[in-house]
């Protein structure tokens, strides 16, 4: 009995110790994903940063732009100036997840230019020492109507 009850015993301590010990390694699981969203503004503290990039040239970019702008009513109804700076963040895998917009202009024209621009491909992710990082990125617009 006096047996049965030592070997009880070194059973426990062998199983409480490697439990211990697999506590204190970090798993895949306990990992904590990277959430940080760098900024196009901010310096990079010596890492290296590769911002988004558009799928569009900057000519595409321009043609797509104006040509949704010239067919929305919305655009059209609203002819007085309007200056806007959108805000929006890269995620990692291109998309982008969110849009903030600022600036002088009625809200129907800041949601439409939000429309327009949810209409464009995905971005090439950005990377941060070389691994996927989310971004926000800012880009002015000014609307004259003449």
């Amino acid at each position: 009995m006096k047996s049965l009850t030592s070997l009880c015993f070194l059973i426990l301590l062998l199983f409480a110790g490697g439990r211990q010990g697999f506590a204190q390694t970090e798993s895949p699981l306990t990992q904590v994903a990277d959430t940080t969203i760098y900024d196009d503004r901010t310096g990079s503290d010596g890492h290296e940063l590769i911002l988004p990039q558009m799928a569009l040239s900057m000519q595409e970019y321009n043609s797509f732009f104006h040509k949704h702008f010239i067919s929305s009513k919305i655009m059209q109804e609203n002819k007085i100036y309007t200056k806007l700076e959108v805000a929006r963040v890269i995620e990692k895998d291109g998309t982008v997840s969110s849009w903030n917009v600022t600036g002088v202009g009625p809200a129907e024209v800041k949601s439409e230019v939000v429309r327009i621009l949810k209409l464009l491909p995905p971005y090439t992710p950005g990377l941060r020492d070389g691994k996927p990082a989310r971004f926000r990125l800012y880009q002015p617009f000014e609307f004259k109507h003449n």
